[in-house]
């Protein structure tokens, strides 16, 4: 019965999201026209060489190719949007029962459905590794960890930083080597992401340093309590959710360097927010309560907005 209610309630909340305007909606047009041209895009891509086409997203290039051929442009993205919040929630769900209140808020916060909703190509990839992350078998968890990169490429810095992870916890580093180690790499992937997407040719080396976005300083507040808090849950914790520390110390070692930080945090943000939720004591009620007054401050003023603040205009 209850793996049914999650069911029920996970494709309820996907068939929500899919039935969004097509008209009106940040970048909806640009996925329409991406269910058409995906196949001429592909094409360009493999003419210029390997390198440009594994650098420029060719599982998201290829999906949209596929189901181009069986639907119209709307449909494609309908499907892919569905596929994405279904995915997520069902997992988010069901994996952490224990937490079925606060995962339904979660679903339902800004930064995790315009995921969703706007950044179409990101979710996809949100949902593609969090399928891994998981997955029992360690060839299915390697298989879709593995292509999440190659649909969004921010993937390619959460895997370095999972790997980065494993590493440290094969050589058994003290928890204070290991946020020195993160801060280093991070502010050094900071100053270098721009020329290392140059470098291979990814479309992202011109659009990275375009980006000129505000940065008001609120979310590195906010997430910088976030982080304080989760270290002081102990060095076990830290152990059992190094990649979750280590998202939240890229965020905000580049919080300031690049606008490529905020759309890594975006495609990180789920496994911050689980182990947000596996707080314990007064750091859990600590963290939560700034959680929930971050999050229905977002949520007042985007949810009274046209289209729920997820407008083009």
């Amino acid at each position: 019965m209850k793996s049914f209610l999650i069911f029920c309630i996970a494709f309820l909340y996907a068939a929500l999201l899919a039935s969004f305007p097509m008209e009106g909606v940040m970048d909806r047009d640009n996925y329409l026209e991406m269910a058409r041209v995906s196949p001429l895009i592909l094409a360009r891509h493999l003419g210029q060489g390997i390198h440009s086409l594994l650098a420029n997203e060719p599982v998201w290039l290829a999906i949209n190719s596929a189901l181009g051929l069986m639907f119209a442009d709307t449909v494609v993205v309908r499907i892919i949007v569905f596929f994405s919040a279904f995915s997520v929630a069902y997992l988010l769900l069901r994996h952490n029962p224990k937490n079925f209140f606060w995962l339904i808020l979660v679903l339902i916060f800004p930064h995790v459905m315009k995921n969703f909703i706007v950044h179409i190509r990101q979710g996809l990839a949100i949902a593609l590794f969090m399928i891994g992350w998981f997955s029992v078998g360690n060839k299915k968890r390697l298989f879709f960890i593995g292509i999440s990169p190659f649909v969004h490429s921010s993937f390619f810095i959460i895997i370095a930083i999972l790997l980065g992870g494993w590493v440290l916890k094969k050589i058994k580093a003290a928890p204070d080597i290991k946020l020195l180690l993160y801060l280093f790499v991070s502010l050094s992937l900071a100053l270098l992401v721009t020329q290392l997407a140059s470098l291979i040719g990814a479309r992202q080396a011109d659009t990275t340093a375009m980006m000129d976005e505000a940065t008001s300083g609120i979310g590195f507040l906010f997430w910088s309590a976030i982080l304080v808090i989760l270290l002081l849950q102990g060095r076990r914790f830290l152990h059992q959710y190094t990649v979750a520390t280590g998202v939240l110390i890229f965020y905000l070692a580049s919080y300031f360097f690049t606008p490529i930080a905020g759309r890594v945090f975006e495609s990180g943000i789920l496994l911050v927010l689980l182990a947000v939720l596996a707080t314990t004591g007064w750091r859990r009620i600590a963290v939560l309560t700034i959680l929930l007054a971050f999050n229905a401050a977002l949520m007042l003023v985007k949810y009274t907005q046209p289209l729920m603040g997820y407008s083009a205009s």
